[in-house]
């Protein structure tokens, strides 16, 4: 568990599932992932089985203090020899721009980087997503390129930006302030 000022990151249990697939199948959810496809509560259970047993994957419920579910945290992609690992965020509608992500992240910055010895946390973010991607230069990721037509949304197709942060760049920005 990763305890912050308002939130905790907790790992990913059971009793958060009926909650992450409500989210998940939310429009407004979706609609920035890879797939829009919505997903049942029998599919849901082996997905969550396999990411359960799968060692390059953490998943984590946002919570508040008093065990309200605000969103989750992907961590997947995990490279142990490279020290690498992509990351991703989504947090219930009505509760985004409330700085949520931002404190989940921060939260989850310092495990990665100071606990795990991670080098480099990296995401791809749509190009349509103005308010993630300037969520995430807040936060210090740099844009590294793009994965171009990978996402198909409103009859055409738009790129994926790679974006990432080194743990060099985390510990100046984030290191200095502590």
């Amino acid at each position: 568990m990763l305890q912050g000022k308002k939130i905790v990151l907790k790992i990913l249990e059971k009793r958060h599932l009926r909650q992450l697939r409500f989210l998940r199948n939310q429009p407004q959810t979706n609609y920035y992932l890879t797939s829009i496809v919505p997903i049942s509560e029998a599919k849901q259970q082996v997905w969550f089985k396999k990411i359960s047993l799968d060692e390059t994957k953490m998943y984590f419920a946002i919570e508040d203090y008093h065990k309200k579910f605000l969103g989750i945290v992907r961590c997947d992609e995990w490279d142990k020899i490279n020290r690498s690992i992509r990351v991703g965020i989504d947090i219930v509608p009505e509760l985004r721009r409330q700085g949520i992500a931002t404190e989940a992240y921060e939260l989850l910055f310092k495990y990665l980087f100071r606990d795990l010895g991670i080098h480099r946390v990296w995401l791809l973010v749509a190009d349509f997503n103005q308010p993630a991607y300037a969520l995430y230069q807040k936060l210090g990721f740099k844009l590294e390129g793009k994965q171009r037509e990978a996402l198909y949304r409103d009859n055409k197709f738009h790129h994926y930006l790679m974006m990432s942060l080194l743990k060099s760049e985390y510990e100046k920005r984030y290191c200095s302030r502590s």
